[in-house]
């Protein structure tokens, strides 16, 4: 009788430790697209002592995101850069131009985060790379993602500098009219699924 009971308890004991095991593991992270409207990417520069506001036009996101375990999360994001509008086509298309963009050569922008952290403040930043006129180099985002209808609101702000990436070749190397800090503004409306 006692060999019988324990027959049955050792599959049983097996059982539930798969159980708990699989009750263990991470959910999956859900994948996110960006939504057909209601996003803004824009961009504010110092140009003769003024600030200038632009925005790109037409950009594509992408989040996979597992609320539980940031480190897991992705984020890409591809700019068209040929879509800059700043309001005034003659400063657009200098801004397209060789010496800036250069959008014949490197038409698109994108930055790459392979996950997010938390930072002190308790909020969340993209840890990743932007590749921008042919250089990559690491950037941390601040990101704050929230509930939007069937999806998410990823949103945000950043400073970056245009020489790090090569915008400002020839005369435009000179930061006395237009500036070297490119303030970036995001806000993001994701779908779930795609």
């Amino acid at each position: 009788m006692i060999r019988s009971t324990n027959y049955l308890v050792a599959p049983l004991l097996l059982i539930a430790a798969a159980s708990a095991t699989l009750a263990a593991e991470p959910a999956a992270a859900a994948r996110y697209v960006q939504a057909a409207s209601g996003s803004s990417l824009s961009f504010t520069f110092v140009q003769a002592d003024a600030a200038t506001p632009g925005s790109f036009r037409q950009f594509s996101t992408e989040l996979s995101h597992d609320a539980g375990n940031p480190a897991a999360n992705r984020l890409k994001v591809i700019v068209q850069i040929a879509s800059l509008d700043t309001g005034d086509k003659d400063r657009d298309d200098t801004l397209k131009g060789a010496d800036l963009f250069d959008v014949a050569r490197y038409p698109t922008a994108q930055y790459a985060a392979e996950s997010f952290a938390r930072r002190a403040d308790g909020g969340l930043e993209a840890v990743g790379r932007l590749t921008m006129r042919g250089v990559t180099r690491e950037l941390r985002i601040p990101v704050a993602l929230r509930p939007s209808g069937d999806g998410l609101e990823l949103s945000g702000e950043t400073t970056i500098r245009r020489l790090d990436y090569g915008v400002g070749q020839g005369e435009w190397q000179a930061t006395d009219w237009v500036g070297n800090d490119v303030r970036l503004q995001y806000k993001v409306k994701l779908s779930k699924g795609g």
